[in-house]
């Protein structure tokens, strides 16, 4: 997570889109910036310390099993201009395109007519609109996040994996990433991370790990 904050941070200086996903090597949980940590930490009965608090909105979500990913688009990318819940469903289409080659049959979840104001609780038990469901069981598969400022926009997705059956993640990436070129018009190049980012990075993820941050969301 303090991976995609730093590079949020970048954005502006950038100019372009950046993506980035990510596998876990043990399994952690992570939770909404909007949300109430005492909630969280009684509802999953894991300690503050031990919790991830995401600098984008959204609920708690359980991580070890899941392909995470982080989109970032600045504000004077063409892209920008694409309203958030727009973007959000072309997304959700472009992974439910991918995984169709590998025969997994998805859908998406339905708006509700009309939006309760209330804070998420469980990511993956409590769907929402354009949200990508399974189609056999109507389990969420992908959920995402976002974050909007000045700079440009965040979004911190998961796509759950556990139940596929031989499911190549690398097949998925290439046709996923081609669906995303199209969705935000622009092509996709692979670069090397800048040698500035591992201190800086090291750095923001410290400060994501501080209680101050977890707690009280002092500004990272």
């Amino acid at each position: 997570m303090g991976a995609d904050w730093w590079l949020f941070k970048k954005a502006a200086e950038l100019g372009q889109p950046l993506f980035r996903h990510y596998l876990w090597n043990k399994k952690e949980t992570s939770f909404g910036y909007g949300q109430d940590w005492k909630w969280v930490v009684e509802e999953t009965q894991i300690p503050l310390k031990k919790l991830v608090r995401r600098p984008t909105g959204g609920g708690v979500v359980t991580h070890g099993n899941d392909w995470t990913y982080c989109l970032i688009i600045p504000r004077i990318h063409s892209s920008s201009l694409i309203a958030s819940l727009d973007l959000y469903e072309k997304l959700h289409l472009a992974m439910g395109s991918a995984l169709e080659k590998q025969s997994i049959a998805t859908s998406l979840f339905p708006c509700p007519s009309s939006k309760p104001s209330v804070i998420p609780g469980d990511c993956f038990r409590e769907p929402v609109g354009k949200d990508l469901m399974c189609s056999v069981n109507l389990s969420k598969l992908a959920g995402a996040a976002m974050k909007k400022n000045r700079d440009g926009l965040l979004i911190q997705g998961t796509l759950e994996t556990s139940n596929f059956i031989n499911f190549s993640s690398e097949m998925f990436l290439t046709e996923f990433l081609s669906n995303l070129s199209t969705v935000i018009g622009d092509e996709i190049i692979s670069k090397e991370w800048p040698r500035e980012f591992f201190p800086e990075r090291n750095e923001m993820s410290r400060k994501f790990s501080e209680i101050e941050w977890k707690r009280d969301r002092v500004r990272v």
